[in-house]
């Protein structure tokens, strides 16, 4: 705008100057100046063509249609809300639907697991229209809508109706088990509605094959409870399954939110072992941390008085017979203490050896030691490498570990960041044997502290299981990997590993007897989408392969509180103007120009 005055005062300067100047042609040179300045001023705005901006109240709307799942749940008014959204957009094109994303408008039944409005409410902003949204209300992201996207839409809010019914929110149980354990299952089952009875049946199935049935009692609605099941021993044959987990309740007017699908491997042995004596914290994160990066079972034994062990699962009493027929028959042996002599004598296979801190046995020069930020050259190198080590709180003692010949230092410190260094991670491999030992004191407060410590934590655990287990020819992390149970309505997350891969990869899937082929885009995490009908998939790709369930089961399904929108004043339409949309202007341009050449001819001027 202020060039564009700037311009027009040039004009005006430009022609006074011509014919009171130059021409001399006093009173009526000014008539003739004023012609060429208007004249210039039109041209000039027809060249720069600007644009004028002015709010109209009302207009044709711009209507977001709620397309999630929930729409077409029991109680839904997916048909109401189509009308509304038609009866309210002039065109078809003036509607949008959201859920998982935002698309174009069209009468198919939802299917996205999710309500996300805030995509939609800032695609439709572009429109400079007056916003409509037509939802149940049970929006994922209201709470982080800002205010700003809101300001001038209007809600025509649909609740669905109450109906009586339950849900299974949620089954637990762990993903890899050992044959003969019996296998322990978590439920969270909903109820809301009228009261409709209180017991619930629950089915176990694999495939047809049913392997358990059980009445649940329920309170009365609405409530939410949680019950515990557990699979009778050798149910499952050794492998992975799918389990179908199913709450059948009478009356419920919703059916797809009462099964779940799991995935469970059985393994023959338990491949990780862990003896805690005595029984100390960084035995108990250990275990923990064990059993979220190794990817298979993992059992872990702790001494709680002189001669009392429990199984760190379940807190039940075991026998020490029981406890050395495990280490016998681990796939790997984790000895935290010092008892590996009495517990596990001539070990042949894998063995991580914690001692210190709680081990009398083993002399420990306390202090506070700092690792070092270089990491030596060592088989566990690559996977340490990426870790500041120099960053993390101090170790609290360390064992004096004199490596002999043939053994390597992964990790070292030193005490006060001064002296001398001392090892903390020892391996060996000798003929096939594999053994590591950690010598420091305090490990655990790197996971109990968070952030980038627990990382370093899970780190160090997850190099140190991927090197022992690879004596054992057991699989290590697959170049590719995908998530084993994936809600209805959501994609599948195919996730990339290492450092550095292609940008795209092909993966055939089979399922439901019809065999496909994708390609997967990975986006800069390494992570690609895929989405899927409910189903169970077998994927391959070059070097990996796996199994990827979609449930029938969507949170959608279960109602939610109705979020609150807090809209702004009424709607509006935002007009823009360009210059040369104005006809009168070339109209005043031309008429100017000519009064002015005219005059001049009067005049006798050339």
């Amino acid at each position: 705008m202020l060039g564009l005055i700037v311009a027009l005062g040039a004009a005006a300067l430009i022609a006074g100057f011509t014919y009171l100047r130059r021409e001399r042609l006093g009173i009526e040179g000014l008539g003739l100046a004023a012609l060429r300045t208007v004249a210039l001023a039109s041209l000039l705005v027809l060249v720069l063509n600007p644009v004028r901006g002015a709010r109209v109240a009302g207009g044709e709307p711009t209507v977001l249609l709620d397309a999630s799942l929930s729409m077409t749940a029991a109680g839904g008014q997916w048909s109401t809300a189509l009308d509304t959204a038609r009866g309210l957009a002039g065109t078809a094109a003036a509607v949008l639907r959201f859920g998982s994303g935002v698309t174009a408008f069209d009468t198919v039944p939802p299917a996205d697991g999710r309500s996300r409005l805030g995509p939609a409410l800032a695609a439709a902003q572009g429109r400079g229209r007056p916003v409509v949204i037509v939802t149940d209300g049970e929006l994922d992201d209201a709470a982080a809508i800002p205010a700003a996207l809101l300001g001038g839409a209007r809600v025509v809010l649909l609740q669905r109706d109450t109906a009586p019914g339950a849900a299974l929110i949620d089954a637990h149980l762990p993903a890899v088990a050992q044959r003969g354990d019996s296998l322990g299952i978590s439920l969270t089952i909903g109820k809301w509605g009228a009261e409709s009875g209180q017991s619930a049946r629950l089915e176990v199935f694999v495939g047809e094959r049913r392997l358990l049935q059980r009445e649940l009692e329920l309170p009365p609605g609405p409530a939410t409870a949680r019950r515990s099941v557990a699979l009778p021993p050798r149910t499952l044959a050794v492998g992975r399954h799918v389990l179908r987990l199913r709450v059948t309740l009478p009356g419920d007017a919703e059916p797809r939110d009462d099964e779940r699908w799991r995935v469970v491997r059985i393994t023959d042995r338990p491949a990780v072992v862990v003896i805690v004596d005595p029984a100390d914290w960084e035995g108990r994160f250990l275990v923990s941390t064990l059993r979220a990066v190794s990817g298979t079972s993992v059992i872990g034994y702790a001494r709680t008085g002189d001669t009392t062990w429990i199984d760190m699962r379940t807190l039940e009493r075991a026998s020490l017979g029981a406890v050395r027929s495990a280490a016998r028959r681990a796939g790997l042996l984790v000895l935290r203490g010092g008892s590996s002599s009495a517990i596990a004598p001539q070990r042949r296979g894998p063995v991580w050896r914690w001692p210190g801190g709680s081990d009398r046995s083993a002399e420990l020069f306390p202090g506070d030691w700092y690792l070092g930020g270089a990491v030596p050259a060592s088989p566990l190198a690559g996977r340490l490498a990426g870790v500041a080590w120099d960053a993390l709180p101090p170790l609290t003692g360390v064992v004096p570990l004199a490596p002999s010949r043939g053994e390597w230092v992964a990790l070292s410190a030193r005490r006060g960041r001064r002296g001398a260094e001392r090892a903390v991670l020892v391996g060996t491999d000798t003929a096939g044997q594999r053994e590591l030992t950690t010598a420091g004191a305090g490990v655990w407060r790197w996971a109990f502290r968070g952030g980038a410590a627990a990382e370093a934590y899970r780190a160090l655990v997850a190099a140190g299981v991927d090197w022992l287990l690879a004596s054992e020819a057991l699989p290590g992390q697959a170049p590719l990997s995908a998530a084993a149970v994936t809600p209805r309505g959501t994609p599948v997350v195919f996730r990339r590993h290492g450092d550095s891969g292609p940008d795209s990869v092909i993966v055939t899937l089979e399922g439901g007897g019809v065999t496909e082929t994708v390609s997967l885009q990975f986006d800069a995490d390494g992570v690609a989408l895929v989405t899927l009908e409910p189903g169970v998939y077998r994927w391959s790709a070059p070097g990996a392969g796996g199994m990827a369930v979609v449930e029938p089961y969507s949170e959608e399904f279960v109602p939610r509180p109705v979020a609150s929108l807090s809209v702004g004043a009424a709607g509006f339409t935002w007009l823009e103007t360009y210059a040369r949309e104005w006809w009168w202007l070339f109209l005043i341009a031309v008429a100017a120009l000519a009064a002015e050449w005219a005059w001049r001819q009067r005049r006798g001027l050339s």
